[in-house]
């Protein structure tokens, strides 16, 4: 390893250029910590200079190696991928996994509707992935492509095969139905408005700088896509009664709540006091 030739006004991404002409390591893998006394620093951002980071003379950085990285928008077009081709292949293939007897039974209308709300899901998660996330980091750990994809893979696996077999039927209630296409329905054009507007926040792909969102719909939380999502998701379990889908509902909010308490700690970090003042909560109004 080299000595390194910066300067105060530097930006970050020039420490990183130099690192990776003398270490052969990508920029993307690289990891910077400033140590500060005992505690560390995470490092941000790569169009700051290096004063602005608090890297001058004398400071300590910290290095890691992300390992093999993978682009953020590849991974997300591949784990919806999957969910939605199980689907598609159950409802379009039933004798080759139910029997052959299976091919000439309609599916109940409370199937078709599950079938619909699925598919509808994720053809949505696939387009806003290509055309209205923007992303303050162009990749990601290989790693984690094998850990989403077996999530949403699995499940729609499980999921599929119940909500397309011969025998199933769903809920009795009309009531229950109605409601929970409703609330799928909603959650869904509530989310993809989340979306736009973070789009339209974060002004360029690989930006890290976002004013605070305001609005109706970060009101009340820091997180709404979050929220609506799970919303969504409860709408669809109340559906179709299919047992898998409270569990995937379940375990889905359960990495979304940490998601959020993350990003509402990121928020108050960075913009202080004038956040905290809005008084919100991470995903669930009032509680949490």
């Amino acid at each position: 390893m080299g000595t390194l030739d910066l300067q105060p006004q530097d930006t970050f991404l020039q420490l990183k250029q130099q690192f990776q002409r003398n270490s052969h390591l990508s920029v993307h893998r690289q990891d910077f910590k400033l140590q500060v006394g005992d505690a560390f620093k995470n490092l941000n951002g790569d169009a700051q200079t290096l004063a602005s980071l608090g890297i001058t003379d004398g400071a300590t950085l910290v290095f890691k190696d992300l390992g093999p990285q993978i682009g953020y928008r590849t991974v997300f077009l591949l784990e919806y991928f999957g969910p939605m081709l199980f689907v598609f292949f159950y409802a379009t293939r039933p004798a080759f996994l139910y029997g052959a007897g299976a091919a000439t039974l309609p599916f109940s209308r409370t199937a078709s509707l599950g079938i619909a709300c699925w598919t509808i899901h994720f053809v949505k998660r696939e387009l806003e992935s290509i055309f209205v996330h923007r992303f303050s980091r162009p990749t990601m750990p290989l790693s984690n492509l094998f850990e989403f994809c077996t999530y949403y893979w699995a499940f729609g696996a499980v999921i599929g095969y119940f909500l397309c077999h011969p025998a199933y039927q769903g809920p009795t209630s009309e009531t229950q139905i109605l409601l929970g296409v409703v609330l799928f329905a909603a959650s869904e054009c509530l989310n993809c408005c989340v979306h736009l507007q973070l789009r339209f926040l974060r002004r360029k792909e690989g930006s890290n700088k976002r004013p605070i969102p305001r609005g109706v719909l970060f009101s009340l939380v820091s997180c709404p896509n979050y929220l609506f999502e799970v919303l969504g998701w409860i709408g669809f379990s109340l559906m179709t009664q299919i047992f898998f889908g409270y569990v995937f509902t379940l375990v889905g909010f359960s990495q979304m709540v940490k998601l959020a308490l993350q990003k509402h700690k990121e928020y108050c970090e960075i913009y202080g006091d004038e956040y905290k003042k809005l008084r919100r909560k991470a995903i669930l109004p009032f509680l949490l």
